[in-house]
């Protein structure tokens, strides 16, 4: 198995994603952006952990950061509203500085626990939880320990 490509991460975005080339056409500068802050982002330390398959969970995580990246920064194509859409179903461009710990009024009180990862995260982390991708991105990036968010991925 090869690592990512961005021809391989186009393909995700039409084939996994479903988005077509009306709504983002191939040569869209967004797209390279994405992988390229992707990669930069999530390294291969991922392939290098006695994990199988670790290749699969690297390739996974670069393109679901990258499409997370994509949704936040993508412009709509005249006449288009789809990443209009997608930006404002997830709040992408709403200020979100923590997780709620606790929430109440005079008849109910709700508590959570905030995991001890959330605790650590930067502004961008915090981003990422909007979206799907950003939140598998996340997951792989998680599993591998506290580092994971700041020096594996």
């Amino acid at each position: 198995m090869e690592g990512p490509t961005l021809s391989g991460y186009l393909a995700f975005i039409r084939n996994i994603v479903g988005i077509n080339s009306t709504i983002l056409p191939d040569n869209s500068p967004v797209i390279e952006f994405s992988y390229n802050l992707a990669i930069n982002i999530c390294t291969d330390l991922l392939v290098k952990i006695p994990q199988i398959p670790s290749e699969f969970l690297y390739i996974t995580a670069v393109y679901n950061l990258a499409t997370d990246t994509l949704f936040t920064y993508a412009q709509d194509q005249e006449g288009q509203k789809y990443f209009a859409q997608v930006q404002q179903k997830y709040q992408l461009h709403a200020l979100v500085p923590g997780v709620v710990s606790f929430a109440g009024d005079e008849g109910t009180q709700t508590t959570m626990v905030v995991p001890e990862a959330f605790k650590n995260m930067t502004i961008a982390n915090l981003q990422n939880l909007k979206t799907p991708y950003g939140r598998t991105y996340l997951g792989i990036a998680q599993d591998f320990g506290s580092l994971s968010l700041t020096g594996i991925c």
